[in-house]
């Protein structure tokens, strides 16, 4: 049997992206908190296979002073990812401006979980690679802030789901004085970074596998192939592999009713035809009960992994006094649609 696969994937994705301020600090000698997350507009297509690059501009942050005096006047951080989905995200610092001093500027700060991140050591001489540090100036309220201006670049194929964020941590050293002497202490500012992306489901669909083919049948009767129906099942290697940023709907046709016929033969002969029962998503498929229902899925994500959804036939009828013919055959075509995130009804497709 021939089988044929459309392939829908609507990829005009259109995606905003935005930077919310304020993040809770734990409380220390020293440390760091957000107070304004900045600006950014992002377009982000996560199937178009290249890097996609948004100006990431004023994002101030401050110093937090102690209770008993204390003040910092030194501090490092590097940002930290939350979920494997991040990983591959690159975030680069490009300028600096406040009542003090600090960099480098032009080198990735970002690390993913799946990376080993840098040691942090304020009192060390200078930064380790992957780390930014500013030196604060004064000691009025206007000395605490200083602002970057960044460049954050998303990779291809980020697994995220279609309308989501993606909050950052900020992990810390500082040091400083007052309240008894100098001090050092460390801290992690959860959710300092958190960035908005609203992404349109898109996805990519396609056939895994060969023909559903039930082999040479001509000499066999309707009961021999009734009385083994495993033999006369396709496997289950056969399947729709689907990735997805979001949520999405699967449609099945048969050409002909779930009948195999060869080229030039009559559907309304039942001598030219073998009737077969389709399986997929949970369904069972014959020429008596044609109509496919149409079933919505869960996003299958945009990894390897995503979406694999089985698809099999079983032969109902023999070929003994069909009309001989090399090829009988039947396309069935299935159309996999991309579907906004709200939508109801949402099932594990790949276990049905």
């Amino acid at each position: 049997m021939a089988l044929s696969l459309f392939r829908h994937a609507l990829l005009a994705l259109a995606v905003a992206a935005g930077i919310s301020p304020g993040a809770a600090f734990a409380a220390g000698k020293c440390g760091l908190t957000t107070v304004s997350g900045g600006t950014a507009n992002l377009t982000y297509d996560p199937f178009n296979g290249s890097t996609t690059s948004i100006n990431l501009t004023g994002v101030q942050l401050s110093r937090v002073n102690g209770a008993g005096g204390e003040k910092t006047a030194n501090i490092e951080f590097y940002v930290k990812g939350t979920t494997a989905a991040q990983n591959g995200t690159i975030l680069i610092p490009v300028s600096a401006t406040g009542s003090g001093s600090g960099g480098p500027t032009g080198s990735n700060i970002f690390f993913g979980t799946n990376q080993t991140p840098p040691i942090l050591n304020i009192n060390a001489g200078s930064p380790a690679p992957g780390v930014f540090r500013w030196a604060f100036t004064g000691n009025n309220a206007a000395s605490d802030l200083f602002t970057l201006n960044m460049t954050l670049q998303l990779p291809p194929n980020l697994n995220l789901n279609a309308g989501s964020t993606l909050p950052f941590d900020i992990v810390y050293s500082c040091n400083g004085t007052g309240g008894g002497g100098p001090f050092t202490d460390t801290g992690t500012v959860s959710n300092a970074i958190v960035v908005n992306v609203i992404v349109l489901s898109g996805l990519q669909a396609s056939y895994v596998g060969t023909n559903l083919d039930f082999g040479e049948v001509g000499n066999l009767t309707t009961a021999q192939v009734l009385a083994a129906p495993a033999t006369y099942t396709t496997p289950t290697t056969n399947y729709i592999r689907v990735a997805s940023s979001g949520p999405y709907k699967v449609d099945v046709v048969s050409q002909n009713n779930y009948k195999l016929t060869f080229a030039g033969g009559s559907l309304a002969n039942a001598n030219q035809t073998l009737a077969y029962k389709g399986l997929f998503l949970g369904q069972a498929r014959t020429t008596a009960s044609p109509t496919f229902t149409t079933v919505t899925c869960v996003r299958a994500g945009t990894d390897a992994a995503a979406g694999i959804l089985p698809i099999r036939a079983t032969l109902l009828e023999g070929g003994q006094g069909k009309t001989p013919a090399s090829v009988y055959s039947d396309t069935i075509t299935v159309t996999v649609t991309p579907l906004l995130s709200t939508v109801p009804s949402q099932q594990n497709c790949p276990a049905l």
